[in-house]
């Protein structure tokens, strides 16, 4: 039997909605949450260490902000999937995703990230 696995590095600095995030993701049978973090370049390195299939980051953190991360883990890691999450809309983060090439969602509900996260990593592996 074949079916879908995806690892996957949370960064975001909102310790409830990264919980609930992780919590979200961990229940479903197909994406595996390896580790997660708050700080970004502690991000970078897990990134580096782990190599995840995806890293979702959060857009406005302190210190190193999420796009920056997403550049670096990209730059070490081209085949790894990058999505961007903002609790703000407005169109300077759409530029900056867009800029990078990552899709950008808004924060919430965690359907859409887990849905973008199963569409950009498809990979079998045998189980």
């Amino acid at each position: 039997m074949l079916r879908v696995v995806a690892t996957v590095l949370l960064v975001d600095d909102d310790l409830p909605y990264r919980r609930s995030l992780r919590a979200f993701l961990d229940a479903s049978h197909d994406l595996d949450v390896v580790a997660d973090t708050g700080d970004g370049a502690e991000a970078i390195h897990l990134a580096a260490q782990l190599r995840p299939d995806a890293v979702v980051v959060d857009l406005a953190m302190p210190g190193l902000d999420g796009v920056e991360v997403a550049a670096r883990v990209m730059e070490q890691l081209p085949d790894t999937v990058i999505l961007l999450v903002t609790g703000v809309d407005g169109g300077d983060e759409r530029r900056r995703a867009a800029e990078l090439g990552t899709p950008l969602i808004h924060k919430g509900d965690p359907l859409p990230i887990e849905n973008a996260l199963r569409h950009m990593t498809r990979r079998t592996s045998s189980s």
